[in-house]
């Protein structure tokens, strides 16, 4: 696993059992969470890309 995975897969992990404890009908959180979750995961994709081109 790659150290940017190794960083931010506990907070993506925190993130999602946060928004899987939220009710259904609370779609305004349900949605910020699921919003930070893909920036973190494109943050992610983003510097393994920048690292495969050094």
């Amino acid at each position: 696993m790659s150290p940017v995975r190794e960083h931010y897969n506990p907070v993506i992990t925190k993130l999602l059992r946060e928004h899987d404890r939220l009710p259904h009908d609370k779609i305004v959180e349900r949605k910020s969470f699921q919003r930070q979750i893909l920036f973190l995961m494109n943050a992610i994709k983003l510097e393994e890309f920048e690292q495969s081109l050094i």
